[in-house]
């Protein structure tokens, strides 16, 4: 008798509804034990680590067209959640005007999983290396929650996360991303400053160690008009780092702020220990990248 037929192998039950309140309904009736997906790539990756259950039902979204594009009006653009990630890094306007989002997207695994994984899969997992790209542009997501659409910041939903009071049975519909106005500079020229890097165990499908991402813009003065950074990585939770943003806006940048600035970053990064990298390495890692690339920004 083979080990298969003592322990046969079991394969979830696949729903496709044809819309997103069609998709509400079936997860109603399920009630638990399913799982969203799309592209599948993490949950397979999940699934073969042992890190994931295989559930007992999959809620597929691939017949869903009404998330599958991205669309802009005056006041944002907006990305439906099975956006695929190439077409992500492939889109006019991302590259035109949110090129972090285009970055981040062209590091995540090889060409072939960016063909199928999408951009609200990398989001809903809470640890995806586009989160702190989309947090420094004040993204926002709309869900269909058990109570209809609600739309909150993706900073809120990430302290939710935190918190342990996420609810996984809500289905992420769309991405936000305000469009910056354009400011009365009186003549004054502003020089924007953005770059993402991440640093990761090696070109593989695997967690990243860390991400960080920077966006913002410096007066002729050397001061910060504007400035968000962000900061992530591995299976820990990206984040907004408001303090060191604060140490900067307003103020001119040099060596002795920079200093500081990096003493603050490690300060507030809230990250782990794992089996590959330390929390100590983690957060000096972050604060080298940020340090770095702002001190470029000033040559």
């Amino acid at each position: 008798m083979s080990l298969n037929e003592h322990n046969p192998i079991t394969y979830p039950t696949v729903w496709q509804p044809a819309n997103i309140y069609e998709a509400r309904t079936v997860a109603e009736k399920l009630h638990a034990g399913y799982v969203w997906a799309s592209g599948t790539t993490l949950l397979r990756t999940q699934w073969e680590m042992g890190t994931a259950l295989m559930p007992d039902h999959l809620i597929s979204l691939d017949r869903i067209q009404e998330i599958r594009n991205i669309s802009e009006d005056p006041e944002k653009l907006s990305i439906g959640a099975m956006c695929k990630l190439r077409t992500c890094s492939e889109h006019p306007q991302i590259q035109d005007s949110f090129r972090l989002i285009q970055d981040a997207a062209e590091v995540i695994a090889a060409p072939s999983i960016r063909n199928l994984a999408t951009i609200g899969g990398n989001v809903a997992s809470g640890v995806g290396d586009t989160i702190p790209a989309l947090l420094v542009y004040d993204a926002s997501l709309l869900w269909i929650t058990e109570n209809g659409l609600e739309e909150k910041s993706l900073e809120s939903w990430l302290e939710e996360w935190r918190t342990g009071q996420r609810n996984a049975s809500d289905l992420l519909l769309n991405i936000y991303i305000p469009k910056e106005t354009k400011k009365n500079t009186n003549g004054q020229k502003y020089q924007p400053v953005s770059f993402f890097h991440k640093i990761g165990r090696r070109e593989a499908f695997t967690p990243s160690l860390v991400t960080v991402a920077v966006h913002g813009l410096m007066n002729e003065a050397g001061e910060w008009d504007s400035i968000a950074i962000a900061a992530g990585g591995g299976s820990g939770h990206a984040m907004r780092l408001r303090e060191s943003e604060a140490l900067l806006r307003g103020h001119k940048m040099n060596a002795s702020s920079l200093s500081k600035l990096a003493e603050t970053i490690e300060a507030e990064f809230m990250t782990f220990t794992d089996l590959y990298a330390s929390e100590s390495y983690r957060k000096q890692s972050a604060s080298n990248l940020i340090v770095s690339g702002l001190w470029k920004s000033l040559k």
